[in-house]
């Protein structure tokens, strides 16, 4: 490969890595058909494929974690999880909404030959169910999914799905996007599942800090967490 492409292909990549708003996978294929796909997620896989909403080709991924949707919701919702625990590339964050029902949040990441890449997203939470996220202002042309939490087993378990378009706004196959997600979406969604069970299992402490939105799923203690951290913290 010749090395300029090779270099183009490796900053798509790390561009698609660096959105997740973020090891090794158990296994993760592209979708087979619907009657398979909960014996696959209940056999443990991750479970990557694609869907069509009007015009963008959205990437997905599945998972099942075995533990109640509150418990997955306070992982989720909470950026500061996701920036001290499972997104490494995210540098910082600053939270310019807090509110149970929605958030905006200027979010800097590291991404390879891409300086200063930043953007501003507005999220909107639906009763520890749903989060559905959009980009208004940044470096990202466009960037936009959900995360999906469905509960399986009268509560036990829960199915965890995310969903994302992105156009960076400057040449890239949207085809070599699509890859560059799907190649690091597993990683995301396994880091997720872990942390969720580590602490389920007090093997590892939850943050201190959340936001708003966080406290559906975690009750009073997430609730006392949001009133220390506040409602716009710079996290560096």
């Amino acid at each position: 490969m010749r090395p300029f492409l090779r270099s183009f292909r490796f900053s798509a990549v790390a561009l698609a890595a660096a959105v997740f708003c973020l090891q090794p996978v158990i296994d993760a294929r592209t979708v087979d058909p619907a009657m398979e796909l909960q014996e696959r997620l209940q056999h443990g896989e991750i479970v990557v494929g694609m869907k069509n909403v009007g015009d963008a080709k959205f990437v997905t991924g599945s998972l099942i974690i075995n533990e109640p949707p509150a418990k997955v919701w306070q992982i989720i919702a909470n950026p500061y999880e996701f920036k001290r625990r499972i997104s490494p590339r995210m540098k910082e964050f600053q939270m310019m909404v807090d509110k149970p029902e929605r958030s905006v949040m200027r979010v800097e990441m590291d991404v390879m030959l891409i300086p200063h890449f930043n953007y501003v997203v507005e999220s909107n939470y639906q009763n520890g169910q749903r989060i559905e996220f959009h980009r208004v202002d940044g470096t990202l042309k466009d960037f936009k999914g959900t995360w999906e939490v469905k509960p399986l087993t009268d509560g036990r378990q829960t199915e965890l799905t995310y969903a994302m378009y992105l156009d960076p706004g400057f040449f890239v196959p949207q085809w070599l996007m699509r890859e560059g997600v799907k190649s690091e979406l597993p990683k995301t969604l396994e880091a997720v599942r872990k942390r969720v069970v580590a602490v389920v299992l007090d093997k590892e402490k939850i943050e201190t800090q959340t936001i708003a939105a966080g406290a559906i799923g975690s009750e009073k203690d997430a609730k006392a967490r949001h009133e220390l951290a506040g409602t716009a913290v710079l996290y560096k």
